[in-house]
């Protein structure tokens, strides 16, 4: 298959590595590379990864493509189960960072929650349980979130999910109405659009930062910086930090 010129500048880098051993990788995935091959992808992280460490890796969970962040791989199948019973048993906990449209008044600067009447109305117990539809079934989802920095406009979460339902946090930000910036598939799409015109941000804006796990029976945290992206993107539009 024929690689695009981005793909092969993908292909050029190493995948940044936050932990390694005889069993396990954790790696701080890069945005716009997909997890797993299949149809019309040239380029995965699995198959990066593996040539460069020399042998087969194995997804334990999976990110979005466009989010970047920490992501857990396994050198073996028998690794890999195990480690998704850790998730199964909610014993891994992962932390995101989503900057959104949407601001608070300044009234919110310290719980997060009392917002203005022209903005939308965040629960104040700061979660968020509405279900995620999958293949026409309402599952169970649970998202909490607390506010880290923001402006009239915009606003900074960080988000932990007690469960996986794919997009869940695009989807529940988006459902009390702070959709995520760059978000093509359940974001606010006039809003996208004028931000890339005035600001060349397009990118989604959303980054697994924080994942805490038992390895070898002691509680380990791994984090990792907001990437240039984000970053960029938060310097830009302001963002001032509440807490």
């Amino acid at each position: 298959m024929r690689h695009t010129a981005s793909q092969h500048s993908i292909v050029k880098k190493n995948i940044p590595i936050v932990y390694e051993d005889e069993t396990l990788c954790i790696v701080n995935k890069p945005y716009g590379i997909p997890v797993q091959g299949g149809a019309h992808i040239a380029v995965c992280l699995t198959e990066l990864l593996s040539s460069q460490l020399g042998t087969a890796i194995y997804p334990v969970h999976r990110l979005d493509k466009e989010t970047s962040g920490l992501l857990i791989t396994a050198k073996s199948p028998e690794a890999a189960r195990t480690c998704r019973t850790l998730f199964d048993t909610k014993a891994v906990e992962k932390e995101y960072t989503a900057l959104c449209f949407g601001g608070f008044s300044d009234a919110a600067k310290n719980t997060a929650a009392a917002v203005s009447a022209s903005k939308p109305q965040v629960p104040a117990s700061r979660v968020i349980n509405t279900p995620i539809i999958e293949n026409g079934v309402a599952k169970p989802a649970l998202s909490t979130y607390r506010l880290l920095a923001g402006t009239e406009s915009y606003s900074l979460f960080s988000v932990r999910i007690q469960s996986g339902r794919m997009h869940q946090i695009r989807i529940h930000l988006a459902g009390i109405g702070f959709p995520i910036i760059g978000d093509d598939k359940h974001g606010n799409f006039p809003l996208n659009k004028q931000l890339w015109k005035t600001q060349r941000i397009k990118k989604l804006q959303l980054c697994a930062t924080s994942l805490r796990l038992p390895i070898h029976g002691k509680s380990s945290l791994f984090t990792v910086p907001l990437p240039d992206h984000i970053q960029t993107a938060v310097d830009s539009l302001g963002l001032q930090t509440f807490c």
